[in-house]
């Protein structure tokens, strides 16, 4: 056979052979991987995080007046025991006054010798003669019993008249701090230090008793976390945590745990932890929302990798182009690693993407996570 000829025959088999090589590498899938690595494996605890006003106070006078004067201002900075609004006390000075007079009225009249003293006295000066002469036996001793019951009865009025005379004078001192207590209600003041965030009662305005002037919001705030009731245990007050928030990107604080409430929401059966984070307190608006873990305990020098390659325990590892199913051992698991304590060594290459896509024996082609 001739040279050219041999050419002619092996030119378009080597083609063929090329073209069925491209198109069989090309249907082979691609898996993305990452390989394992060491480092500190964590067990945390995830939860999402709310930020809160620690207090929200609706002022309310108690009782109804007009406005005569009012320092509310929407924004306005307000600190605990400020005088907010000033109700007219006009009519409210008169009561104080008049009740004021008829207790000195009262108070002249008990300086003044009762009607009912003299009588006693009257009553006494007779019993003496009497009882004189009943001694020398002038008079009878149902005589004599007479006028000491009259004795006894002036006795028993003046006593009845005292205590008369002192409830009189107890109900208009009561009657008076009663009135005074009032008038103070009526300077409407506020309760904590905060922001103004709502006004409703303005100069002139006729507001009714417990009528809602304000809205008073602390400039304190509580960071609130909700944890599932699957990861509650074993959380203790002064443990670490790292918070971020939506409102504030490509940023992470150091927080620690404030306080622990042990009671589940009965709606979501999830429990609240408070935590104390590393920010100004500016930044903490009310409303903020974001996602937080707190750190139960370390392992150094840990086998990890991504949390997503991880699927009921099982891994899928590539070697040599070749995909098998693996089951682990997990250790401590964080937010987005996991620890592996067994089933997998330095430098495997797991699928982290897409997993649903590959199984135990598929051949493919690997590229590192991004």
């Amino acid at each position: 056979m001739k040279v050219s000829t041999v050419f002619n025959i092996l030119i378009p088999v080597a083609a063929l052979l090329v073209v069925g090589f491209l198109l069989f590498s090309r249907s082979i899938p691609t898996a993305i991987v990452t390989e394992t690595d060491r480092g500190i494996a964590v067990n945390a605890v995830p939860g999402t995080i709310n930020v809160l006003a620690e207090k929200e106070m609706f002022i309310r006078g108690e009782h109804g007046g007009r406005v005569i004067n009012s320092n509310l201002e929407k924004g306005g900075t307000v600190t605990a025991g400020e005088v907010l609004i000033l109700l007219d006390t006009g009519d409210i000075d008169l009561e104080i006054e008049k009740a004021e007079n008829e207790l000195s009225r009262a108070q002249r009249n008990l300086e003044i010798q009762s009607p009912l003293e003299l009588s006693l006295e009257t009553h006494k000066d007779a019993l003496e003669d009497v009882q004189f002469r009943f001694n020398n036996g002038g008079v009878r001793e149902m005589d004599l019993r007479k006028y000491q019951r009259a004795v006894e009865k002036a006795e028993d009025d003046i006593a009845r008249e005292k205590l008369t005379n002192e409830e009189t004078l107890q109900n208009l001192e009561n009657a008076i701090k009663s009135l005074k207590r009032q008038k103070e209600k009526m300077t409407i003041i506020s309760p904590i230090d905060g922001i103004v965030t709502e006004v409703h009662a303005h100069d002139g305005d006729l507001i009714s008793g417990g009528y809602q002037v304000a809205k008073v919001v602390s400039q304190t705030r509580i960071v609130e976390m909700k944890v599932s009731e699957e990861h509650f245990v074993g959380i203790a007050p002064g443990m670490p945590a790292q918070v971020s928030f939506l409102g504030i990107e490509l940023e992470q604080f150091d927080a620690k745990v404030a306080k622990i409430i042990p009671v589940a929401d009965p709606r979501t059966q999830r429990f609240t932890v408070h935590l104390e984070v590393d920010i100004k307190r500016e930044r903490l608006d009310p409303g903020l929302t974001g996602d937080a873990v707190i750190t139960l305990n370390e392992h150094e020098d840990a086998l990890l990798i991504p949390r997503q390659a991880v699927v009921r325990n099982d891994v899928l590892v590539v070697k040599d182009g070749i995909v098998s199913r693996k089951k682990i051992q997990l250790g401590y698991t964080s937010v987005t690693m996991i620890e592996v304590l067994d089933g997998l060594s330095d430098g495997d290459q797991v699928i982290v993407e897409n997993l649903h896509l590959f199984d135990d024996g598929d051949r493919v082609k690997v590229a590192p996570k991004s």
